[in-house]
């Protein structure tokens, strides 16, 4: 159970204490206009930024961004949606729930009503590479068949995918062979227009910036490593390259994209069940929590029953934003993992997390109960046969 080895062996990177881990943050005011937050953005090399509304936090990032229509009128304030935040005693395990559950890169610190700095994932990948992670190899952790766009579509194409897919890299076809890549900040440094222009002309110069082709936009500093390679050589890589992401190749065929949110999901949270369930993006609800573990208890127990063969369970759990301050659906899939067969994967979204999981459920046991009678069957022929 290569999952179980795995979150024994980060067990002493989830304890650490946040207030080791911390960055400069990024503040802006509810009035700024978005051109002047891309600005900030782009000066700090960031992602995320945050702005303290009395006991709450709220934050924005560049993905978000990208749906702004008018950049220099805009303000940064209809973009700002709550966050959850840690304190300086915290856990790298809260962070780690906070940023996959969201989608995020930075988890703003707040020390009495003040916001003190960011634990970034940048920082949480430069504490897994101190350890010896030479075992895990990057066909564990990578996301399969990644979406690609032609450098022959436009940049407003490739906004749109990111946008609504939630995704911040997209590897760039020429030729059928990847030059590049164009992240979500290639594109917001890209349309952002120079303070020489005059307001009139920049907002027209965005559109016009937007409908030109990708052609070699993007980054060709791409680290690149093969299934086989370890974590620590796929560290070391992005880290010296200061790259959010890592292309997985063989025989010069794209695999996969190795992003921070695929080293991150290592650090998925255990809950002790019938078969061991691993949550990747715990909510920070112990209302959900519990329903959570109530709901697959029983499931799980049925399994074993039915399924004998399945060793353990994952649940990656991710909420979207709805744009108006309001959290928005749940996107939930499971993963089963049986000895020696391809994992089993379910995917349900909704608003209602209950419904959600109830969902899931019911078609991992439809499913699963389809295989038991198919195998019954099976069975049954061969001993008719052994009885000839």
């Amino acid at each position: 159970m290569i999952t179980d080895t795995i979150h024994e062996h980060f067990h002493n990177v989830k304890s650490t204490k946040v207030k080791y881990l911390v960055s400069k943050v990024i503040l802006v005011e509810p009035t700024d206009t978005i051109s002047t937050v891309i600005n900030q953005i782009t000066k700090n090399d960031s992602y995320d930024v945050f702005y303290m509304n009395g006991k709450n936090v709220l934050s924005t990032n560049i993905r978000l961004l990208l749906n702004a229509k008018n950049i220099t009128k805009m303000k940064i304030q209809s973009f700002l949606y709550p966050i959850r935040y840690v304190t300086p005693n915290d856990s790298v395990q809260k962070v780690a729930n906070v940023l996959t559950h969201y989608r995020i890169r930075g988890v703003p610190i707040v020390n009495k009503n003040k916001i003190v700095g960011v634990v970034t994932a940048k920082r949480i990948l430069e504490l897994l590479s101190k350890q010896d992670n030479k075992w895990i190899k990057a066909n564990l952790i990578y996301t399969q068949n990644p979406i690609t766009v032609s450098s022959d579509e436009p940049l407003s194409s490739a906004r749109r995918i990111m946008t609504s897919k939630r995704i911040d890299h997209l590897p760039v076809l020429s030729q059928g062979k990847i030059k590049q890549v164009l992240t979500s900040a290639h594109i917001l440094e890209y349309i952002q227009p120079r303070e020489s222009q005059g307001r009139k002309s920049k907002g027209i110069k965005t559109l016009h910036k937007l409908e030109s082709r990708i052609g070699n936009i993007g980054s060709t500093r791409i680290p690149q490593c093969t299934p086989s390679d370890d974590l620590n050589k796929i560290l070391s890589l992005m880290l010296v390259t200061n790259t959010s992401c890592c292309l997985v190749n063989l025989w010069e065929n794209l695999q996969g994209i190795i992003t921070f949110r695929d080293i991150l999901d290592l650090l998925a949270v255990k809950l002790e069940t019938s078969i061991p369930l691993y949550i990747i993006g715990m909510p920070d609800n112990q209302e959900n929590v519990n329903l959570i573990r109530s709901k697959f208890e029983k499931t799980l127990k049925r399994l074993q029953q039915i399924y004998s063969e399945i060793h353990e369970a994952k649940i990656s759990i991710k909420q979207q934003r709805t744009g108006n301050k309001k959290e928005g659906k749940y996107d939930v899939s499971l993963m089963v993992s049986p000895s020696h067969r391809s994992p089993l994967i379910y995917n349900s979204v909704g608003f209602d997390l209950s419904n959600v999981l109830e969902d899931l459920s019911s078609k991992l046991l439809k499913a699963l109960s389809k295989r038991a009678k198919h195998r019954s069957k099976t069975s049954i022929r061969k001993m008719g046969q052994y009885s000839l």
